[in-house]
């Protein structure tokens, strides 16, 4: 039977039939409505200590589980503090729902208490902005948002709800919000041009160096790991990683080359410069992770794949554009290769020995060295390699910006999917807290570790989020690359400009004693020897419930690798 309801309890019912579980934000006044029809509710809403967090929580929800992030804010301040967390799931393609509280219609442009033109603000950063302005069209605005956020290349979306519209009646018709609910995520997926795919199958089979880059949009977007080991594994290829493609192909396989780009291992950026056909998969070529567009072979025929066709050649000039979903794209290749009676693997035999090789050159250079440091302060290397070691093989990583994402990336190998989320392109500090708890709540009942690493700088800007940790009941480990600096700028400061420092010392106190203070398990080390005993303490603290900040006193004058 029909029934009138509040707008605010048909966007809930909406987002439970959508299967959300997890909303992120804080209440306000104008957002108090929706927080009403939330007391009745199955999902569950996380109450933070920041806007910003919220955001990022719901990024990392996103990219961890493969579902949309929900996160909300109050008009406003509410508002402009999610912005940086939102304009992290623009640069990382994450599809999220942002919703936010906005005074009465008849208030606007009077004057009215924290009136700023939100929709305009979320514009720039979203793949739609938008006021609901009349309560009859609640249920189509909400479709239409989810499909924008999910299809194609997927991306934050926003919703600006005045807080009359919210209390506004409407019918409520069970069997069609939970059809539209389901209707949302329906959406086409192309499955690329089955000439250029054969196309593509021939230069690979006929190449002598290629490698598979594989981006974001095969880890977090289309996840499509299993059908990309499969490939590489088939036709003998080599696979890199983008930042955001760490997960997607095990780093400890025979064919990995690991992480490409800024401060990579010097093997890495060797074998894509070195490629003579590259098959790029959902990745955009961005910045970092090309070392500024410099580490890719030029000379190299470009196969790139990507359900965005303004990516496919924007950035270097693509042999054969594929358009499509990664994972149907490389299925359909790997299912077309499997009936191919040559694959030239014999040709590749060479270049495999050939990785080998300039691997093991790397495991003996002096920037690899660190990882057996016994010197104090403790070696960036070395901490990377205990941590690495004290963890299971699923431990999920959550990144946070700065010289100790850098460090990870390059020392602390990635085995499974989903098991490295980090902040991405836009690189915001103080995301690997929020992250971190997001993807423990998403977890349940499982019992897998989520260890956040982060630097001291970073960690100040986050550090409030540990009451949410233990308020929430989700622990987690976060583990602190203390060096007293702001580190990636005091490098810079250092090698660029004459080492005139200016404002990137920090005067920390002591943060073990501040977990306590939270109420959680705090531990300091500063020599390398007491590592082992510090993280094997602090999992098994978090194992029983408890969070753990474990302070690492690392030596910030280390160099990067180049």
């Amino acid at each position: 039977m029909d029934v009138n309801l509040r707008v605010s309890d048909i966007i809930v019912k909406f987002l439970e039939r959508a299967s959300v579980n997890l909303m992120f934000g804080l209440p306000g006044s104008q957002t108090c409505p929706l927080y009403d029809s939330l007391f009745a509710s199955s999902i569950r809403h996380v109450l933070v200590r920041h806007e910003q967090s919220a955001a990022y929580m719901a990024d990392a929800y996103a990219k961890f589980t493969g579902k949309i992030g929900v996160c909300n804010g109050t008009g406003g301040p509410g508002a402009t503090n999610l912005l940086t967390g939102v304009a992290t799931a623009w640069t990382d393609s994450t599809p999220m729902l942002v919703l936010t509280g906005q005074q009465s219609l008849n208030h606007l442009g009077k004057g009215a208490f924290q009136e700023i033109d939100q929709v305009s603000l979320f514009s720039p950063i979203t793949k739609w902005s938008t006021m609901l302005v009349k309560p009859e069209k609640t249920i189509e605005t909400l479709k239409r948002a989810i499909r924008i956020a999910v299809s194609g290349r997927p991306g934050p979306v926003h919703l600006n709800l005045p807080s009359d519209i919210q209390c506004e009646h409407i019918e409520y018709d069970e069997v069609k919000v939970s059809r539209e609910a389901s209707c949302a995520f329906s959406i086409f997926k192309p499955c690329g041009d089955p000439l250029a795919i054969d196309s593509a199958l021939n230069l690979l089979t006929e190449s002598f160096r290629p490698v598979i880059i594989s981006g974001g949009g095969v880890h977090y977007s289309s996840r499509a790991y299993k059908e990309l080991r499969a490939l590489a594994e088939h036709l003998n290829i080599p696979v890199a990683t983008t930042f955001n493609g760490r997960g997607s192909f095990p780093e400890d396989h025979p064919l990995s080359v690991g992480r490409i780009g800024v401060h990579a291992s010097m093997f890495s950026n060797r074998i894509v410069s070195e490629a003579d056909v590259i098959l790029a998969v959902g990745c955009r070529f961005a910045a970092l992770s090309t070392s500024l567009w410099s580490n890719i072979n030029p000379a190299a025929k470009l196969i790139h794949v990507d359900i965005d066709p303004e990516i496919i050649g924007k950035n270097y000039c693509a042999e054969i554009g594929i358009v499509g979903d990664a994972r149907k794209v490389l299925s359909e290749m790997l299912e077309r290769a499997k009936g191919l009676k040559y694959l030239g693997r014999d040709r590749r035999e060479e270049w495999i020995k050939y990785i080998e090789r300039v691997k093991e050159e790397w495991r003996k250079s002096k920037c690899y060295s660190g990882v057996f440091s016994e010197r104090s302060p403790i070696k960036p290397q070395r901490a990377c390699a205990e941590i690495r070691k004290a963890c299971d093989r699923d431990t999920i990583f959550t990144l946070d910006a700065g010289n100790n994402k850098m460090w990870v990336s390059t020392f602390l190998e990635i085995y499974e999917p989903h098991t490295w989320i980090q902040s991405g392109c836009f690189g915001p500090m103080g995301y690997a807290i929020p992250a971190a708890i997001a993807c423990r709540l998403a977890l349940g009942d499982n019992a897998r570790s989520v260890v956040a690493i982060c630097g001291d700088g970073g960690f100040y800007m986050s550090m409030h989020e540990i009451a949410t940790a233990i308020q929430e009941n989700a622990p987690i480990l976060a583990c602190i690359f203390n060096d007293g600096f702001l580190g990636t700028i005091m490098h810079r400061q250092r090698d660029f400009y004459g080492g005139r420092f200016i404002s990137v010392s920090l005067k920390n106190p002591s943060f073990a004693d501040i977990a306590e203070a939270f109420g959680c398990r705090g531990i300091s080390v500063d020599r390398p020897d007491r590592l082992k005993s510090a993280l094997e303490d602090g999992l098994k603290a978090v194992r029983r419930g408890e969070t753990t900040i474990i302070d690492i006193k690392i030596d910030g004058e280390e160099p990067l690798p180049p």
